[in-house]
């Protein structure tokens, strides 16, 4: 009797993250890259955690139609290997590892030369079912960001329909999963998405609710507000719950969406302390973090370390269930904590969304430098199943 209620006890706690919803762990696959205890290999994934964890990024030829997969590196024994991250299925039979194609830094000419014409576009979806067959994958996220943009043609959003439906329609034959990150404004809506198609072909949409402030304001503000910030005008489009219903409100299946939380914070240089809310006057983004290094950006662990081992320095200000802002000097940084990332979860789970989702599993606490590891995710799956 003891063996079965303590087998009772490890399934219950291994199926966590599936009680309720997807919990979808995108992965830059560079985290390896980063030192000390920034460093994230395969070895650090919560495999009791996510259900789905995004390989990102591949990268495309825009002149063969051919895919670039990201070098495979092993750092301080921490590896970025396909081979090491399929092998996690050993520890969780159920868990879906996908590969992401595209990302910020792709951008769109590629995708562009490729999906508009016939005969590339092809050899594309080819490849991309070649790649994820013979290496173990369970499908593809489409990251184009995004077309129409960014140094795209008129016909992507068209060709990306197109694209989309050939490779559902090469998938078939072994089940593989099809998803696609997308932008979040009606504007983008627009100019890259036929949103009643993408919704036809894609098993889930994984909304970008996150960067909705960052090196282009002019003034502070958060990196992923839910709902409007307290400072902005009764205008403003730039928060979770308006992206949400846009996507729905354009035709969108609220059970297909996904809704991305960011695990990390936006960062920003205040000109001086008489003001220090979001909209407050800056002089330019925050400097680099110690681990992942880019200005205008702290990691959430970034974020917890610094605030732990400086308490006195810190001013914190969360509105709650909604967002945190927080200065450290003229340092500013906008983000969520474990308590608005619930807030969001449950948000999701009210308006009968797919699950969540996570850019990216490496820029949360994954090592517990703050207290438990990956606080963030835990606290997602939390909301998300208790609403």
């Amino acid at each position: 009797m003891k063996v079965l209620l303590v087998c009772a006890l490890l399934c219950v706690a291994g199926s966590l993250a599936a009680a309720s919803g997807v919990v979808v762990c995108y992965y830059g696959t560079w985290a390896n890259e980063r030192t000390g205890s920034g460093r994230f290999g395969v070895s650090d994934m919560p495999t009791d955690l996510c259900t789905h964890i995004v390989y990102s990024f591949l990268l495309l030829n825009g002149t063969t139609g051919g895919i670039i997969a990201p070098e495979e590196t092993t750092n301080d024994g921490k590896s970025n290997a396909v081979a090491d991250l399929i092998a996690l299925k050993e520890k969780n039979a159920d868990l879906k590892i996908m590969v992401a194609l595209g990302g910020w830094n792709e951008g769109s000419t590629n995708f562009t030369a490729v999906v508009n014409d016939d005969t590339l576009r092809a050899k594309l979806v080819s490849n991309l079912y070649n790649y994820i067959d013979s290496h173990g994958f369970d499908g593809l996220d489409a990251d184009w960001e995004y077309p129409g943009q960014r140094g795209g043609a008129d016909t992507d959003k068209e060709k990306f329909v197109a694209f989309l439906k050939e490779l559902k329609e090469a998938f078939a034959a072994k089940s593989y999963l099809l998803t696609a990150a997308v932008a979040v404004t009606q504007s983008n809506i627009d100019l890259s998405y036929n949103v009643t198609e993408l919704n036809e072909y894609l098993d889930h949409i994984n909304l970008m609710c996150y960067d909705y402030h960052g090196s282009w304001d002019t003034a502070t503000g958060v990196n992923a507000p839910l709902y409007a910030q307290l400072t902005d005008d009764d205008s403003s489009v730039l928060n979770v719950n308006h992206s949400v219903n846009v996507w729905i409100n354009n035709g969108a299946s609220p059970s297909k969406l996904v809704l991305g939380l960011g695990a990390y914070g936006k960062t920003f240089t205040l000109t001086n302390l008489s003001d220090t809310s979001t909209g407050a006057p800056i002089s330019g983004v925050g400097a680099a973090g110690p681990y992942v290094a880019e200005a205008g950006v702290y990691s959430y662990y970034e974020i917890c370390e610094d605030q732990q081992n400086n308490s006195a320095e810190w001013s914190i200000t969360e509105v709650d269930g909604n967002y945190v802002y927080a200065n450290k000097d003229l340092f500013w940084v906008g983000y969520d904590n474990p308590s608005t990332i619930k807030a969001k979860a449950q948000y999701a789970k009210t308006m009968g969304l797919g699950g969540i989702m996570y850019w990216a599993v490496d820029l949360d606490d994954f090592s517990g430098l703050c207290g438990k590891k990956f606080p963030l995710i835990k606290a997602g799956i939390a909301g998300y199943n208790s609403a």
